[in-house]
């Protein structure tokens, strides 16, 4: 098979999975029933805006609960807030700028045993994983390794599509499509393990690798 051929059997399989749903005048986006982005939404004062989810796949409540961003006109700044899906009416856009995945907000189980999410909340992390051999580097470390959260024994581990799309998500930009079979995958650089072992997570190299 030619890249090109298996680039787009991924293209392919990757439609085949994303859902888009209309409400009114906006369409909302899902990935595997997650919610991705979102366009024509509506702000307060009648105009439209897209948005983009922040952090998709990491466990919230309710779908109120997840953070979402859209560029403000005319400028590169983005602002936080959150999507209010009115069912075959309309999106609204709300304007939260200090929006977040509030600890009080989640299940304890949760914030205890998601990676992803303790990288995510990591301002370290998000400015690291914006150089491409960070991303790259980290993309491999999370590629069926298992990892352990220091305080409670808890086991956490994905798969390569899984650390793909962990990276795209933490770069605010792509998809696991950006990162899959980038190289490295299992292997963990001794710097990306210093940082995540400052989120209070080890590596544990007594279990084999997920497959």
């Amino acid at each position: 098979m030619s890249p090109k051929d298996w680039f787009r059997e991924l293209d392919e399989a990757r439609e085949a999975r994303t859902r888009r749903d209309r409400h009114g005048q906006g369409e909302l986006t899902l990935l595997d029933g997650v919610p991705q982005r979102a366009t024509g939404c509506l702000l307060p004062d009648g105009s439209k805006t897209d948005a983009r989810c922040l952090l998709p796949y990491v466990s919230v409540p309710t779908e109120q609960h997840r953070v979402w961003t859209r560029r403000l006109p005319g400028s590169t700044l983005c602002r936080r807030g959150r999507l209010i899906v009115d069912s075959d009416k309309a999106l609204f856009f709300i304007d939260e700028p200090a929006a977040d995945l509030a600890a009080a907000q989640l299940p304890q189980e949760a914030m205890q045993l998601c990676l992803e999410r303790d990288l995510g909340m990591s301002v370290r992390i998000r400015a690291l994983v914006g150089g491409d051999l960070f991303a790259t580097l980290l993309y491999g470390a999370l590629c069926n390794t298992v990892w352990r959260h220091k305080a409670t024994g808890a086991a956490w581990h994905c798969c390569w599509r899984g650390a793909g799309g962990a990276v795209a998500h933490l770069r605010g930009q792509g998809d696991y499509l950006d990162w899959y079979c980038s190289g490295g995958e299992g292997s963990v650089d001794e710097q990306v393990l210093a940082e995540i072992n400052a989120l209070g997570w080890e590596l544990d190299e007594r279990e084999p690798a997920v497959p």
